[in-house]
This record gives structure tokens, C-alpha cells and sequence, in this order.
């Protein structure tokens, strides 16, 4: 199976502390590194995870509030520095680029590589790129600013072809090409190559979903259906559901019930409030809820499809 993982870099909200860092993550898809939100401090995290962070191919930030996006003026001057060419490809706010190029202004900071920053649409449901093995798209969030989340979701995994049927069948290249995109080959001798008797199945492809800074909205339900693992904000407790309601955040349970109506396999809950240092009773209220949730902890890798 292919590489599909999740490495949670910062799980706090509004600001960096002691006990947790702001919202950043790193997912690493078939060898692909792709950074979600870039909270303040994030390039020191990849150094002390030993991540390298100039095989980063793609950043996506949800949304231009500073815990998720003050790391990335410094995090791309790094890879400047430490003499990176190979061209980086930024989604996010409109409001993005001029933000990060307005640092870089003011502190004369140039960068030798090229950085392309693509706006992304909050408001609507919109596929941002595709590879030949996996796709990104943004969904619309319920925040007080305009907000997005993502999916990352690999494509149709192709069938394999079972190690003795080449010899015993005298496949060729041809035949393999059609038999692993599961498609029955006839040959002029009218004799039939299925291809569950030649391969494997495939592997079920898999899907991440990050959800942004959200309260509980419906949108979020249907960009998380079916899911294998869905990260949701769970910034308070019930007892604060009235706190969360007026910044539009989300308690633990409405993470819960976000992932229960949307079917996924595994929730990884995080963007935890400041005042809570002991995090057993957040987890404790998704549980209720939705059974398979762990608490994001910085620096633990997540496999995804595996989760415990």
C-alpha cells in the first residue's frame, strides 16, 4: 500500500503556548508533501520532527486568521535560504499573497524560486488539483471570515497482477495495462482473462479531510461523507457551547456528530482552547458521539486507514 499519512505539527487555537502549538499539519501522500495551515513556529517543528520541508510540493491555508497562516512568510524564506529551486505552489485567501509578499517586502527579504499563489474559492465546493494518483479539493466552513477546508483523496488504486499469472498465462504489457484497469481481456483464441482471477482487487482508495476553523454547518457533513479520516475543530466543551457558538468555533460533541452524519472511518479532533490544559474531557464528549476519535498530538504520524 501506498503512502497516505498525517503528521499533526500544531493541534492549539489563537496562539502558540507552552502546552500546544497553533494549526499546522503535514501530509504526506504517495511520497507527495502537501503543509495544511502554517501556524507561527511551523518551520521549527519540521526540524524537530526531522521532516524536510523543502520537499514540500504544496501549502494549503484555509483562512487568514493568524494562528493559521503567521509561520509562512518565514517557513518560505527558509527554503530560500537554504538554497531551495524548486517552484511551490500556494492555495489559499485571496487576501494571501499580498499578505506574505508585504512581509517579505518590509523585511528585504528575496526569494530565488518561484511561489505560486492560487486563490481559492470559500464559497464554493471546487476541485484545486489533480496528480495521477490523488486529487485536492476546498470546501466551503461556517467562521467568522471566509473559510475553507480540504479533501485530499487518492483515485481508483489500480488491481495487481498476481506474481504467477504473467508465466502462466503469457500476459503481455498490453494485456497487464488492461487487466489493471480491471478489464476483462479477449484474445483472438477466444480465450477469456478475468481480471479477478489474474490480480488482486484494489486497494480501497483512501481520503483526508481537514476542517478548518468551523461551527457545525451541513457543508462540512457533505465535503466529509464517507471519509477515512476526518480532522474537525473542536475548540470548547459543551459547558462553553455558548462561547463557541458566538466566535464560531465547535465543541467536541458537534465534531462528533459531524463525523457520525457523515460516515467516516476515524476523527482526529484538535484547534484545542487555550484554557484547557487536560484534554480528557474533550475527547471524552466526541467519544459519546463518535466512537473511533483520538485527540491530535503534536508531532504523532497518523497512518491513514489506520487509526488508533
Amino acid at each position: 500500500m501506498r503512502k497516505f499519512e498525517l503528521t499533526v505539527l500544531g493541534c492549539g487555537a489563537a496562539a502558540p503556548t507552552p502546552y500546544f502549538l497553533t494549526t499546522s499539519q503535514l501530509v504526506n501522500i504517495h511520497d507527495h508533501l502537501i503543509l495544511i495551515d502554517a501556524g507561527e513556529g511551523v518551520q521549527l517543528t519540521l526540524r524537530k520532527q526531522r521532516l524536510k520541508f523543502q520537499r514540500i510540493r504544496t501549502v494549503l491555508i484555509s483562512h487568514m486568521h493568524a494562528d493559521h497562516v503567521m509561520g509562512l512568510p518565514g517557513l518560505i524564506a527558509s527554503m530560500n535560504l537554504l538554497g531551495r529551486k524548486l517552484e511551490l505552489d500556494v492555495y489559499g485567501p485571496q487576501e494571501l499573497e499580498s499578505f506574505v509578499k508585504g512581509v517579505w517586502h518590509k523585511t528585504e527579504t528575496h526569494i530565488d524560486f518561484k511561489v505560486n499563489f492560487i486563490a481559492v474559492d470559500t464559497k464554493n465546493p471546487t476541485e484545486l488539483f489533480r496528480t495521477n494518483s490523488y486529487k485536492v479539493g476546498s470546501f466551503p466552513t461556517k467562521h467568522r471570515i471566509s473559510t475553507c477546508g480540504f479533501r485530499v483523496e487518492e483515485l481508483s488504486l489500480v488491481w495487481n497482477i498476481k506474481p504467477y499469472s504473467k508465466q502462466k498465462h503469457a500476459i503481455s504489457l498490453q494485456e497487464i495495462v488492461l487487466l489493471k484497469k480491471g478489464e476483462t481481456v479477449v484474445r483472438e483464441s477466444g480465450e477469456v482473462l478475468e481480471p479477478s482471477k489474474c490480480c488482486k482487487p484494489p486497494e480501497k482508495a483512501r481520503s483526508y479531510v481537514f476542517a478548518a476553523d468551523t461551527a457545525f454547518t451541513p457543508k462540512v457533513v457533505e465535503a466529509a461523507m464517507g471519509a477515512t479520516l476526518l480532522y474537525h475543530e473542536a475548540t470548547f466543551m459543551e459547558v462553553e457551547k455558548e462561547i463557541a457558538r458566538k466566535t464560531m468555533h465547535s465543541t467536541a460533541s458537534d465534531a462528533g456528530r459531524v463525523a457520525l452524519e457523515a460516515g467516516v472511518s476515524g476523527l482526529i479532533i484538535g484547534h484545542f482552547s487555550n484554557r484547557y490544559r487536560d484534554l480528557s474531557g474533550l475527547h471524552m464528549e466526541a467519544v459519546k458521539v463518535f466512537e473511533k476519535t483520538v485527540l491530535a498530538v503534536e508531532g504523532k504520524t497518523i497512518l491513514i486507514g489506520v487509526i488508533r
